[in-house]
């Protein structure tokens, strides 16, 4: 095709889109959350979950929030940590073998949650968090006292990467609070301490946590 011909049919292509998008301006643009404006909400609240590593119970602790569109998905953060300290009678590390010793570590990051029917007095919601975390073997419990430095009492540590989908049951209790009893699955990959599986932090929790804000 010859270049003034070329022109000439794309000005011609051009003026004809434009004439009709002139005459069709009353048809809303489609995005992505729908015709409406998007309304932006917020909560923030504790959570406790209770879990396992290499067979061993443990309590983690803390907290998430993130802010929330159109009701319904949620993207904000998250993070927790081990309260309860599992004991070890001995690890070896290094060709030394240490007695008395304590898991501490915890983990967190980024989470993405879909919230289905949040008018419902009942519902369920679609956590997921992606971050990441660190495991460290101690040769005494955290004390959390001015003058403890946890860093004197590590044997040994590892930083994982981890992925934590889950589902929960949410109770709208009052206008700005939920209550939530959840179950997810931990993944955390690269945890290598020393006498325990590298999967030993990959198992279900149990959560209950309560969500305070505007929905």
């Amino acid at each position: 095709m010859k270049p003034k011909l070329f022109l000439t049919v794309f000005f011609i292509i051009a003026s004809s889109s434009f004439i009709y998008a002139q005459g069709n301006d009353d048809e809303k643009m489609q995005t992505l959350f729908g015709n409406e404006p998007v309304i932006v909400g917020g909560y923030g609240g504790p959570r406790v979950g209770f879990s396992q590593f290499d067979g061993k119970d443990i309590w983690l602790v803390g907290g998430r929030g993130g802010a929330i569109f159109n009701h319904v998905f949620s993207i904000g953060g998250a993070g927790y940590g081990i309260v309860n300290s599992p004991y070890f009678s001995s690890i070896t590390f290094k060709d030394s073998t240490y007695n008395d010793v304590y898991l501490e570590g915890g983990y967190g990051g980024l989470q993405l949650e879909y919230i289905l029917k949040p008018y419902k007095v009942v519902h369920i919601s679609f956590p997921l968090l992606i971050g990441a975390g660190g495991l460290q073997f101690t040769d005494e419990r955290y004390i959390n006292t001015q003058d403890y430095n946890l860093n004197n009492h590590i044997i040994c540590n590892k930083a994982f990467f981890v992925i934590e989908p889950g589902l929960e049951i949410e109770l709208n209790v009052i206008r700005f609070m939920r209550l939530a009893i959840g179950l997810s699955y931990r993944y955390a990959h690269g945890v290598e301490l020393p006498d325990v599986s590298s999967n030993a932090f990959n198992t279900l929790t149990g959560s209950v946590s309560l969500k305070f804000g505007s929905f």
